[in-house]
């Protein structure tokens, strides 16, 4: 199992190049960096961006490509407006002081792929005041009310990131109140997935690498849900869109 993290990367070198758009097109650089990021010809098997949802209700559970489900309370998640000069529609995952429950939206894949080379990446606004939000990857047939992946990404109070709560593994670093992109890589293969994570986007910059802990690969050999969400004893909220996973077709 190893962990780094990478101070310098070619991505935030491609980020400088558009530091300027980052400031007064947020949107558009973001959707910009993304292409750059990319470039493999890929086939979509998660894209939920919440077009066509109704503000303040639980998003619709057919997204443009594959599916979501939520778990918590009522009202814990719904589809809101989008963050200062931002467009679109985006998803808010809140749990607030006094809430039990933990709140979620539960991404998944159209269909069941197996091994691969898996890209996700999504968009994050993280307010003032949030505590610890969590991305988590999970197998396919997960339930959307059992929290258990073979993966999972903390975005911390002291807005670092942390790998699968192992204080060891924290790297990057992301901005309040601003959006940022999340890039997950997953090599789902026969003997050691791996995962490279990206951060990037205004005020957002870091790298990793982590091999799935071995206990948890054949979970990760069965891949096909993501999970945002805020867990027990965190408060506060988050908003999300242009949830997003590709397969790698070459």
């Amino acid at each position: 199992m190893k962990t780094h993290a990478i101070r310098q990367s070619p991505t935030d070198f491609i980020k400088s190049l558009f530091s300027a758009c980052f400031q007064h097109y947020p949107l558009f650089a973001l959707l910009l960096f993304l292409i750059l990021l990319s470039g493999c010809k890929s086939e979509t098997l998660l894209q939920a961006n919440f077009e066509g949802n109704t503000i303040n209700q639980p998003p619709q559970q057919a997204q443009k490509v594959g599916s979501v489900q939520t778990d918590g309370p009522a009202g814990s998640v719904k589809v809101v407006g989008p963050p200062p000069t931002l467009t679109g529609k985006w998803v808010q995952v809140s749990r607030p002081k006094g809430q039990i429950a933990v709140s979620a939206l539960q991404g998944k894949l159209k269909e069941f792929r197996g091994n691969g080379i898996y890209d996700f990446t999504a968009f994050l606004y993280i307010p003032d005041g949030s505590e610890v939000v969590t991305i988590q990857f999970e197998a396919f047939n997960q339930p959307a009310n059992d929290p258990k992946g073979f993966l999972h990404l903390d975005f911390m109070q002291d807005n670092r990131v942390r790998i699968d709560d192992s204080e060891n593994t924290t790297f990057g670093t992301f901005p309040r109140n601003q959006v940022f992109i999340v890039k997950v890589t997953l090599d789902i293969n026969t003997s050691t997935p791996k995962a490279d994570i990206v951060l990037s986007g205004a005020g957002a910059s870091g790298e990793a690498h982590r091999d799935i802990i071995s206990a948890f690969r054949p979970l990760a050999q069965q891949f096909g849900a993501v999970r945002l969400w805020m867990g027990f004893p965190w408060t506060g909220f988050f908003d999300a869109t242009n949830i997003v996973v590709k397969r790698r077709t070459e």
